[in-house]
């Protein structure tokens, strides 16, 4: 063949089925709904993109048939098979995970800022630890007011309750995911 004639001829086209070669990122929530994008050869024409059995919404696909954008659809958390289908047939998978809810984490409580105060209440104290957020507080078995806590979750902010008799008694932040004790508690004086 001379070197006019491979200038002239047409473009082969990809002579197997499409060939999947990755999906980038290869991971992402099980509520889907974001982008990804699927490498590979041959994949021009796409009619399809499979998640497992749950079809995919095609954004875009690039004229040489290297890329394809999808929207990855809502499934089960796990590792699911993904495939093209185009006019040359389906191709081989590449694997997509869905990565499930993390699982909420209980509340800590390492102190709390004064330890002690009046047996009238009224005091403002702080309280240090993990996952404080949405959390109340009480006192001996009393509702403290919370006024607040940190974006963080590290910082409670609230105004002890009254309380029943001078001594040491219990603090404890509740969430909607656990409980935790507060060491050495609170002293009433």
């Amino acid at each position: 063949m001379s070197s006019d004639q491979s200038r002239s001829a047409a473009p082969l086209p990809f002579p197997f089925g499409p060939l999947l070669l990755a999906a980038l990122p290869g991971a992402g929530p099980a509520a889907g709904g974001n982008t990804i994008q699927l490498l590979g050869l041959g994949l021009s024409g796409v009619t399809g993109v499979m998640f497992g059995t749950t079809p995919a919404t095609v954004v875009s696909q690039d004229l040489l048939g290297l890329t394809v954008t999808v929207v990855v659809p809502a499934h089960a958390a796990g590792v699911v098979p993904v495939t093209v289908t185009n006019s040359s047939g389906t191709s081989n998978s590449v694997s997509y995970t869905y990565l499930g809810t993390p699982a909420p984490t209980p509340p800590t409580a390492a102190s709390i800022n004064p330890a002690s105060g009046p047996v009238i209440g009224g005091t403002p104290f702080v309280i240090t630890g993990t996952n404080l957020t949405g959390g109340t507080v009480t006192v001996n078995g009393v509702a403290a007011t919370v006024v607040g806590a940190d974006p963080t979750g590290t910082l409670l902010i609230g105004i002890t309750p009254t309380g029943a008799a001078t001594g040491n008694v219990p603090v404890v932040v509740t969430t909607a995911y656990g409980s935790a004790t507060v060491p050495g508690g609170y002293t009433y004086v």
